[in-house]
């Protein structure tokens, strides 16, 4: 595995609470009725008057769907909400992939993470849309670009979970810029027994 690649967050203001220990970014959009999310204070874009909210230098950038993840990130109260938290994990585990955007040189590529307080965090996707919108909107692609990105199934990230933690990364950051939820790394192969011996839980 090469070692992840440290890429600028798109926000520096954080939540006050995480669903999780810690705190996570700001969720970029405002709610889910179509508003726009919100510039970066030090990028010279948005405070130059080059972009305005939602928009690339290229045009108007489409929020993606609201998912089953995001409604249940969204549920969940706080790190006592253990019912919320398993509903939540179960859905991201039993996702045929989680996508990652691809750094580095062809063949060698590695996923792009990111420094979140003070921790290195992989950049975690749970689908190929949501992967481009967050690098077109970081202008890491432009829109008509192709996305170089990381398919893996989500037990492959739990059976080398050691290797990410050896590598310096602290946990998963799902979706940063929607809902952004978090695992920390050490935790993934506890959350994945968890979830499979509970079995379906209903609401």
């Amino acid at each position: 595995m090469s070692e992840p690649t440290d890429l600028p967050f798109q926000d520096d203001e954080r939540r006050p609470e995480s669903v999780y220990e810690g705190e996570r970014p700001v969720e970029n959009r405002a709610d889910r009725g179509g508003a726009d999310p919100a510039p970066r204070q030090d990028d010279p874009q948005a405070t130059n008057g080059g972009s305005t909210p939602g928009t690339t230098r290229l045009g108007q950038l489409s929020e993606p769907e609201e998912t089953e993840t995001d409604v249940l990130a969204a549920r969940v109260t706080g790190p006592e909400d253990h019912g919320g938290m398993t509903r939540l994990w179960r859905a991201t585990m039993d996702l045929p992939h989680w996508w990652f955007v691809a750094v580095g040189d062809a063949g060698s590529e590695s996923p792009a993470a990111a420094q979140i307080d003070g921790q290195m965090m992989l950049l975690t996707f749970t689908s190929a849309e949501r992967a481009r919108h967050f690098a077109v909107q970081n202008e890491m692609v432009a829109p008509e670009e192709d996305l170089r990105a990381i398919a893996l199934p989500p037990q492959e990230l739990v059976d080398t979970a050691r290797a990410y933690q050896d590598a310096g990364i602290a946990g998963l950051m799902f979706d940063p810029h929607l809902s952004g939820y978090f695992m920390p790394t050490d935790q993934l192969g506890i959350v994945w027994d968890a979830v499979h011996e509970a079995g379906p839980q209903t609401d």
